[in-house]
Order: structure tokens, then C-alpha cells, then sequence
């Protein structure tokens, strides 16, 4: 029997790996760095989505929080503060929320000249031939016309905008509110940032509604 041949290690002559081991090897390694990739991926994926959710609340907490108080501070003693109107862009809603007011939250600034502003809570497309559309305010001097505009916009990427108005006499939401002497007790505001999502939806209080009754 012949005995093989050994280094000064005590090994044999078969030291390093063949071709095929290198390949099971290689593919072993492939298949554990996809599956890392993978689960990293998914990872990263789920922390954005957390963090456009919460920009979302964020956001929509915002802009509830600015509506709540424009109704807030509505003037008790004066006629046609507030008024809202139903319009439709693209067969999707795009109504109007109007109300008047002078420097201070409801305007967005307190540096603006001591007069009376015309404000529009609206949606519009972010350009003139843009499909896309910011929801925001429309604002300008009351003794301007309507053309004569700032845009200030508020939230990104909205498709439709829809305000209906309770009507304590008739005890039913109406679509419109143009009585200059009377305000809603209730206004509910839908928000679609889609056209297959569900809306935000939110019912405001009118304080001085009651207050004026």
C-alpha cells in the first residue's frame, strides 16, 4: 500500500478548492446578499412610508387647525364673513370657502397694511397646463378684484376639495352658503388626495353661529 506524500504541515498535496466548490460558494454568497438586499429594501421601505404618513398628519393636522380657527375668530357684529360656493374642475369637486378678514392668523401674516382681506380657501393646478393641483388661499385687498390674487398654497397634490354647510333651519347639510346675515352652525370639509383614496373628512364648529342666534 503507498502511502501519499505529506508537506512539512502534516497535509496532503490537496490544499486549495476546485472550480465547483468555488461556484456553490459563490452562489451561496449571491443568494444570502439578495436576501439581505431584500430585506433591507423592505426595511428602508416601511420607514418612508412611516414618515410620509406622518408628514400627512402632520400636514392635514396643520391645515384643520387653521380652517378651526379662521372660524374661530369670525366677527360677531358684521354681515357676509363667510360665505362658501360649489364648483367642480376635471368632474371632481373644487369648492371655495370664502371669508374676510384683517391681519393677524386668518391672513397669514400681521405685517400686511391694517385693511380689510378677501380669502379663499380653494384648490387650483400648480400651473397653467399642470393636471396636478395645491390646495392653498387665495388673498387680496376686499376692494380689489377677484383676479388681483395671492396664491399662498398650503397642502401638495390634491384632487378634489369638497365643504358643505349646516343649515340649522333646515336641519340638513346644503352645498352652498351665500346668507350674508346669517353663518352656519357646522362646516364639513372632505379632502381627496387621490381619486381612488377615501377622504379625510372633518366637521368644524361656527362659534359664533350660536352666539349671533
Amino acid at each position: 500500500m503507498r502511502i501519499q506524500p505529506r508537506d512539512r504541515l502534516g497535509l496532503g498535496r490537496r490544499a486549495g478548492f476546485t472550480l465547483m466548490e468555488i461556484m456553490v460558494g459563490m452562489g451561496v454568497l449571491g443568494m444570502l446578499l439578495f436576501t439581505m438586499y431584500r430585506l433591507v429594501g423592505t426595511q428602508l421601505m416601511a420607514l418612508q412610508n412611516t414618515r410620509d404618513s406622518q408628514l400627512e398628519s402632520v400636514a392635514m393636522d396643520g391645515l384643520v387647525r387653521y380652517v378651526q380657527g379662521v372660524l374661530n375668530n369670525l366677527p360677531l357684529h358684521q354681515t357676509d364673513v363667510l360665505r362658501g360656493f360649489p364648483h367642480v374642475f376635471g368632474m371632481a369637486p373644487a369648492d371655495e370657502l370664502q371669508w374676510t378678514a384683517r391681519p393677524g392668523l386668518a391672513l397669514l401674516t400681521s405685517a400686511a397694511p391694517d385693511e380689510d382681506y378677501a380669502l379663499t380657501l380653494t384648490i387650483q393646478p400648480k400651473t397653467a397646463t399642470s393636471r396636478l393641483q395645491d390646495l392653498g388661499i387665495r388673498r387680496r385687498l376686499l376692494t380689489e378684484p377677484d383676479s388681483a390674487y395671492d396664491w399662498i398654497p398650503i397642502l401638495a397634490d390634491v384632487f378634489a376639495l369638497e365643504f358643505r354647510y349646516f343649515q340649522p333651519s333646515l336641519g340638513a347639510w346644503v352645498e352652498r352658503w351665500d346668507d350674508a346675515n346669517a353663518r352656519p352652525t357646522l362646516v364639513r370639509m372632505k379632502i381627496w388626495r387621490r381619486a381612488s383614496d377615501e377622504p379625510f373628512e372633518i366637521v368644524l364648529p361656527v362659534p359664533s353661529a350660536r352666539v349671533r342666534q
